[in-house]
């Protein structure tokens, strides 16, 4: 009887880490066929109430988070609490950033109070220290290859 119930558990446990190990067939389940995709992990959610927005921006570091010069953005709903991913697509091989926000009001905005700070969950690439404002382009780039390229964002609110 033991045995059984430690072997059990050795297979959930294996499917546990097979599932938090995220393979080509996975990445191609989130996002396309594209060789340039790039799946943004969102963590830290706080609920699954509105949607989640990801900007990817250019090696551009003069224009980083500024709307114009985004290269793309997409939107998913929030689903739950915790974990979710966003697909978004790189021309070509480089550098790029991305920005995240959760917009739980879903207005499609990423809204401030009324003296300029966040009033909405966000995170950046490389989840830099943003104490005293937004991080720099440099703190946040990251470099993707031909294939899929994994990039994790803690939202922080």
């Amino acid at each position: 009887m033991q045995h059984n119930l430690t072997s059990a558990r050795a297979a959930a446990l294996a499917l546990f880490l097979a599932a938090m190990t995220i393979g080509p067939d996975a990445l191609a389940a989130v996002c396309g066929d594209s060789p340039n995709e790039i799946v943004v992990r969102i963590s830290n959610l706080r609920n699954g109430t509105g949607n989640v927005v990801a900007e990817l921006y250019p090696n551009d570091p003069a224009n980083f988070l500024k709307g114009r010069a985004r290269i793309e953005r997409a939107v998913q709903p929030a689903a739950a609490a915790g974990t979710v991913d966003v697909c978004l697509t790189a021309p070509e091989p480089g550098t790029y950033a991305v920005a995240v926000y959760h917009d739980e009001n879903a207005n499609i905005k990423f809204d401030k109070t009324w003296i300029g700070l966040p009033a909405e969950g966000f995170g950046v690439s490389n989840n830099p220290s943003m104490t005293f404002g937004p991080p720099d382009f440099d703190d946040a780039k990251f470099e993707t290859l031909v294939g899929a390229t994994v990039v994790p964002v803690e939202i922080r609110y």
